[in-house]
């Protein structure tokens, strides 16, 4: 599947927020079997649970959360 103008999507929950930030990607593609399809959430969402917030203050709430974020290593993690 080929697909254009795709976001990559980083979050951090804190406090029953769930806060994020979105990095344009362009063109992408996906391959085999790991496709997922995702739409946009629906008015039953409650309002004030996403706050999109900029890449350094995601990243401050990374550090003060401890979590340290997920980190894939793509050469290890994705192998089949």
């Amino acid at each position: 599947m080929v697909m254009e103008k795709t976001y990559e999507r980083k979050m951090c929950c804190k406090e029953g927020v769930a806060y994020f930030t979105d990095h344009p990607l362009g063109l992408y593609v996906v391959r085999g079997d790991s496709m997922v399809l995702l739409g946009q959430i629906g008015k039953d969402f409650p309002a004030g649970r996403m706050k999109e917030v900029t890449q350094k203050e995601l990243d401050e709430l990374i550090k003060d959360s401890g979590s340290g974020g997920l980190q894939w290593d793509f050469d290890n993690d994705l192998t089949a």
